[in-house]
């Protein structure tokens, strides 16, 4: 219970906008590189921006609950919440090419 009890210095407030900031900002870095490389504009290779961006996104979001000065078990929900962030596009990305494939290929079977 001491976290709360804690007061943010305001020192920290710049800092705290910063961040919060950059993961927004690493974040749509993300889904956009993911969702280009996708889509085939950009070569595979590009991926690696995305996972970078990722990673320096989880790293803030680690950062920011240090500088909250959040209880442990919240910066492990912060921890896991970006987890699922690397994962869910995946999974949306999987459902929509099957979903595609299929319609696709129901179309092609009724136009015979």
């Amino acid at each position: 219970m001491e976290y709360y009890l804690q007061d943010i210095p305001h020192t920290d407030f710049l800092h705290i906008f910063v961040v919060s900031a950059m993961i927004i900002i690493f974040g749509m870095g993300y889904a956009a590189f993911f969702t280009v490389v996708k889509m085939k504009l950009l070569n595979r290779y590009f991926m690696i921006a995305a996972y970078l961006s990722w990673t320096i996104q989880a790293a803030c979001m680690y950062y920011l609950g240090v500088l909250l000065r959040v209880e442990p078990y919240t910066q492990k929900v912060l921890i896991g919440a970006m987890v699922g962030y690397l994962i869910f596009p995946h999974i949306v990305y999987f459902v929509l090419d099957k979903v595609h494939r299929r319609l696709e290929h129901e179309t092609e079977v009724n136009q015979i």
